[in-house]
C-alpha cells in the first residue's frame, strides 16, 4: 500500500508530551468518536512512519501503547487492527508491561506512611487551612527559601537567599530560564542527545537549539568551542552529572575546560542536576566553579519522588533570580502551597534526605544487576544512576532491538527519542544504535531482573530474521 493510499492518520496535537502517547490517544479518540471501528486495518508502522515523517521506533512504540490498552489486535501475516469489545477486555487482562523507558527512582515502602504521616501534622495545625487554601502561602517565601537553602547547601553550594528560586519542579524551571537567559529566535546549545523535554521547552520560548558533540564524559570542549564561535549563542544548557541518556559523569578537568569556554564568550552555563544527589561521589556542580556565570537547578523528582513537583534555581546574579521569580509569577501565580509545605516538611525532618539514600541504594543493586547480566556488552551504568546507556551489538539496528523487546513486553528507550538539533557544522547527527534503560519505573526488582535477563538473551541470540528487516 502507498503512502497515498494509507487509510487512517492520526489528528495529533500540538505541543508538549511524547508524540507515541499522541498517537495512541488519536486511535483511542478516532475509535469513540467513530471515526474508527472494530476490525478497520491500520497502516503498517513502516508506513505510518513514512506518512508522519517520525522514527520507525515511535510509530512501534505508540501501537504497542495502543495494544497495551487493549485498543488493537495483531493478526500474523495480515496485520494491526482495531480490537473487538471482547478482544480489547482479553488485551487488558494480559500480563503487563515491564517498564525500562521511563525515568523514575525506585520509591521507598517507607514513604507511604512518611507523606501520611506529615499530611497528619498538617492537619492538626490550626493555621494550615489558612495557609494551604489561599493566597497566604505567596507570603511565606522565607520558609521555602530556608528549604531552598538547606538543599543547595547539601549539594556542596553555597547559596545567598537573593539568588535562589523556588520552581514547580525542574521542567519548569528550564521553561522559564529559557525565556529569561534568552530573546525569541536566540540560540541556546544543548547536548546532541539530550533529554527531549527541552525541545518542548525550546519551542515555547520560541528559542533555537543547536546540538554540541559528546563523548564519554558529556560535552567536548572543542564542539563547545566550534558551536560558540558560529551561533554566538546565549547559553548552554547540560547534565554534567549522570547525563540524560548517556548516564555520563564529567570529570573536575572536563568541567573546567567547559568553564573556560563559556567564560571565554561570556555564555551562562544551565545545569541540570537533578540526578546529581544520588551518585555518591561526584566533581563540584558548575555552580560551585563558576557562581558567576552558572545556573544551577536542582529537584527533588529524580532522587525523592517524581510527584513531588519542586525544584531550586541558583542564579549567577540577584537580577537573574528577580527575574526568575516574575516569571514563576506570571506562569502560575504560586507554587502549590501542599507541595510547598510537604518538601519543607521533607527538607527540615530529613526525610528527604532519606529517602536519597535509600533510592541510591536500590539503584546501586539494580545497576549491579544490569553489569552482571550485561556483562559482554557495552554497558554505561555508574552507580546510584537511575538509568543506563546499551550500546547495541553490530548485528543490531536501533528499530529492531527496540520491536524485540516490545515482542516480550519489555519498554526501552531508544537513542533517537533524545537527538537535537544538528550539530555545528550542519551535519545531521547520526544516531546511535543505542537504548536507555530505566532502573526505577519497575516497581519490584525481581520482575526488573527477569526483563534484563530477558533482554540480555535477546541480544546475544541475534535479531531475528524478521526483525533484522526492520
Amino acid at each position: 500500500m502507498a503512502t497515498a493510499d494509507i487509510v487512517w492518520r492520526p489528528h495529533l496535537p500540538h505541543g508538549g508530551g511524547p508524540v507515541f502517547k499522541g498517537i495512541a490517544d488519536a486511535i483511542e479518540a478516532d475509535l469513540r468518536s467513530g471515526r474508527l471501528s472494530v476490525g478497520d486495518p491500520l497502516p503498517t508502522q513502516r508506513q505510518l512512519a513514512d506518512e508522519l515523517g517520525l522514527n520507525f521506533t515511535t510509530i512501534t512504540r505508540a501501537y504497542a501503547e495502543a495494544k497495551r490498552r487493549g485498543l488493537l489486535t495483531a493478526r500474523v501475516g495480515r496485520g494491526t487492527f482495531v480490537a473487538s469489545l471482547s478482544a480489547r477486555s482479553a488485551l487488558a487482562g494480559e500480563r503487563r508491561d515491564v517498564d525500562l523507558s521511563e525515568n523514575t527512582p525506585p520509591i521507598p515502602d517507607w514513604l507511604d506512611s512518611a507523606l501520611w504521616s506529615a499530611m497528619d501534622r498538617l492537619r492538626k495545625n490550626p493555621s494550615s487551612t489558612q495557609r494551604l487554601l489561599s493566597y497566604e502561602s505567596r507570603h511565606r517565601d522565607a520558609e521555602m527559601h530556608h528549604a531552598g537553602l538547606s538543599w543547595l547547601r547539601a549539594r556542596g553550594l553555597d547559596p545567598s537567599p537573593e539568588r535562589v528560586v523556588s520552581t514547580a519542579g525542574g521542567q519548569h524551571a528550564l521553561s522559564l530560564l529559557l525565556q529569561t537567559l534568552a530573546k525569541p529566535g536566540d540560540i541556546v546549545l544543548v547536548e546532541s542527545l539530550s533529554y527531549p523535554g527541552v525541545q518542548s521547552a525550546a519551542a515555547a520560548a520560541a528559542v533555537q537549539l543547536v546540538g554540541v558533540d559528546l563523548d564519554d564524559e558529556g560535552v567536548r570542549p572543542d564542539s563547545l568551542e566550534q558551536a560558540c564561535r558560529k551561533h554566538k549563542p546565549k547559553a548552554l544548557f547540560c547534565v554534567p552529572t549522570l547525563q540524560n541518556p548517556t548516564a555520563a559523569v564529567m570529570s573536575l578537568k572536563r568541567r573546567q575546560a567547559i568553564i573556560e569556554v563559556a567564560r571565554k564568550h561570556r555564555i551562562r552555563v544551565v545545569e541540570d542536576d537533578i540526578c546529581g544527589p544520588l551518585l555518591a561521589s561526584a566533581p563540584p556542580p558548575f555552580a560551585a566553579l563558576a557562581p558567576e556565570i552558572a545556573v544551577y537547578i536542582g529537584s527533588l523528582s529524580k532522587c525523592v519522588a517524581p510527584g513531588l513537583r519542586v525544584a531550586f534555581v541558583l542564579a549567577p546574579r540577584e537580577e537573574d533570580a528577580t527575574m526568575l521569580r516574575s516569571a514563576v509569577r506570571a506562569s502560575l501565580l504560586l507554587l502549590p502551597p501542599l507541595m510547598v509545605a510537604l518538601a519543607q516538611s521533607w527538607i527540615a525532618d530529613g526525610t528527604a534526605e532519606r529517602a536519597i539514600v535509600d533510592i541510591r541504594k536500590e539503584s546501586v543493586a539494580r545497576g549491579a544487576i544490569l553489569h552482571r547480566l550485561f556483562s559482554g556488552f557495552e554497558i554505561t551504568a555508574p552507580a546510584g544512576s537511575l538509568h543506563a546507556w546499551l550500546q547495541l551489538p553490530r548485528a543490531w539496528t536501533l528499530a529492531a532491538f527496540v520491536a524485540q523487546a516490545q515482542q516480550h513486553r519489555i519498554r526501552v528507550a531508544p537513542a533517537d527519542w533524545y537527538v537535537m538539533p544538528p550539530s555545528t557544522d550542519g551535519r545531521k547527527l547520526d544516531v546511535p544504535a543505542a537504548v536507555r534503560l530505566t532502573v526505577g519505573a519497575e516497581p519490584n526488582r525481581e520482575e526488573f531482573e527477569g526483563a534484563i535477563r530477558t533482554l540480555a538473551s535477546v541480544l546475544e541470540h541475534g535479531p531475528t530474521r524478521q526483525s533484522s528487516r526492520l
